[in-house]
């Protein structure tokens, strides 16, 4: 009875024994196989943005590479769709246009703004595509920053994307992670997308009033990566899991108040003080007005004729100075005026 239970006690050791040495086996081939898809993954990566850089042309970036087998993912599938024309493409760099001529085009609409206009387009001076460093708009409400910061991305060609500060978080701003179900890449990636030019510009409107709570991340604290040079040109995008060259995207930010914006954001910022009209800017201000309420209906600025003597003088009683958006509402008003004593007549 001893030596039978003995033999049984042995037999179940060896077949134990045996199993786990199969199961070694097993795990061994599947660690090997998956490192071996690593390393062909890895090596598709290389090879792929070798045989794009050959062929970009001068004054293009490629911001975005995948794969083959990324872009055929099925987790991917969703994210990428509308965003297949700019990954593993060159795409154009707007071209610096005639400083001149943008100088005078924008000194049209703001006549009073033109120290800012100067230190904004220095930074295109010397060079052949449109980079802006990261400038911040400090100035009271109504002094048409946000206006002015569109308007300077638009008359040197670039296409502006606009963020509400107040709004957004870094979760939002810098893109949420793939593994959720609304997951969608970074806002400057998106604006490239939209734009179809790696050069675009970004707007963040109210800065200052960014939520403070870290919840989802601030967007204060998600920004930090997009303004250093050493981040933003291999930006971890959390969607499509690859780094982003975001280096020639442009930052400008508008603020009522410096007060509660954080001292690593205003390092990052240059903060240029953006002055009020006053009075005297009236006659050279209301040509800009009207064309943009013009555009704003549709019409040839030529359909709309400028102000008479009593709707000047209107004007200039009802408005000292100071904001023009309140200008803006004045003349509106004029012109809505207008509209019904031809309808009578």
């Amino acid at each position: 009875m001893n030596a039978a239970l003995l033999g049984h006690r042995m037999a179940e050791r060896r077949i134990s024994a045996t199993k786990a040495a199969v199961q070694r086996k097993i795990k061994e081939a599947e660690d090997r196989r998956r490192e071996q898809e690593t390393q062909d993954r890895a090596e598709a990566v290389q090879q792929q943005p070798t045989a794009i850089a050959k062929s970009i042309p001068d004054h293009h970036l490629v911001v975005a590479r995948l794969s083959d087998s990324e872009m055929k993912s099925p987790k991917l599938k969703d994210i990428i769709g509308p965003l297949k024309n700019v990954i593993n493409t060159a795409l154009p760099l707007v071209q610096t246009p005639s400083l001149h001529e943008a100088r005078n085009a924008l000194l049209f609409e703001f006549p009073y703004a033109g120290d800012v206009i100067d230190f904004a387009l220095a930074d295109l001076v010397g060079r052949t595509t449109v980079k802006f460093r990261p400038l911040l708009l400090r100035g009271d409400a109504g002094g048409g920053k946000s206006r002015f910061a569109r308007r300077l991305g638009e008359v040197c060609g670039l296409h502006v994307w606009r963020t509400d500060a107040s709004r957004s978080d870094g979760a939002v701003f810098g893109g949420t992670d793939r593994r959720w179900y609304s997951s969608e890449p970074s806002h400057p990636f998106l604006a490239i997308a939209r734009g179809k030019t790696a050069n675009v510009l970004v707007l963040l409107d109210e800065l200052e009033k960014c939520a403070t709570r870290s919840d989802y991340g601030r967007l204060w604290d998600c920004l930090l990566g997009f303004l250093e040079p050493e981040t933003n040109s291999r930006y971890p995008d959390p969607a499509l899991q690859t780094n982003l060259d975001l280096s020639q995207v442009s930052y400008i930010a508008t603020a009522n108040s410096l007060d509660p914006l954080p001292s690593p954001i205003r390092d990052r910022f240059r903060i240029v003080t953006f002055p009020k009209p006053t009075a005297n800017h009236l006659d050279a201000l209301l040509p800009a007005v009207i064309a943009d309420l013009a555009k704003e209906r549709g019409l040839d600025q030529s359909w709309v004729p400028p102000l008479d003597s009593i709707e000047r003088e209107a004007v200039a009683k009802h408005w000292p100075g100071g904001s023009v958006r309140r200008l803006r509402r004045i003349v509106e008003a004029i012109m809505r005026e207008r509209d019904v004593r031809a309808w009578r007549n």
